[in-house]
């Protein structure tokens, strides 16, 4: 089923507040903290939100099913083999992605529809 607008904003400031969480428990007193270590600290944090925020919208644009694709090499139509996970590399770094895997029974070819 697909999340509202309002469930993927509430993910989100969970993720983001679970980020900040773990940013404060590693950052040490203000009198003992450079400006370098606020930088990587807030950089960390940063890229974690950011990779989270990526994990939760592209596990939604996975839930918009489409029509069954028609396979590259012979056209003919694939059947649905279920989903599979995979990892990704993203701008943001590693997600974990579901993705429908479709299988033709004519050529034998399997094919993870670019989505």
């Amino acid at each position: 089923m697909l999340e509202s607008h309002e469930e993927l904003e509430a993910q989100l400031l969970v993720d983001a507040q679970s980020a900040i969480r773990a940013m404060l428990a590693k950052k040490k007193p203000a009198e003992a903290i450079t400006l370098s270590e606020i930088e990587q600290l807030v950089g960390e944090m940063g890229q974690r939100i950011e990779q989270k925020a990526t994990q939760v919208l592209a596990k939604q644009a996975q839930q918009v099913k489409g029509a069954r694709p028609t396979c590259p090499t012979c056209g003919a139509l694939m059947r649905d083999k279920g989903s599979r996970r995979k990892q990704v590399v993203t701008l943001c770094g590693e997600i974990e992605i579901e993705r429908v895997y479709y299988y033709c029974l004519t050529c034998q070819r399997g094919l993870f529809p670019p989505r």
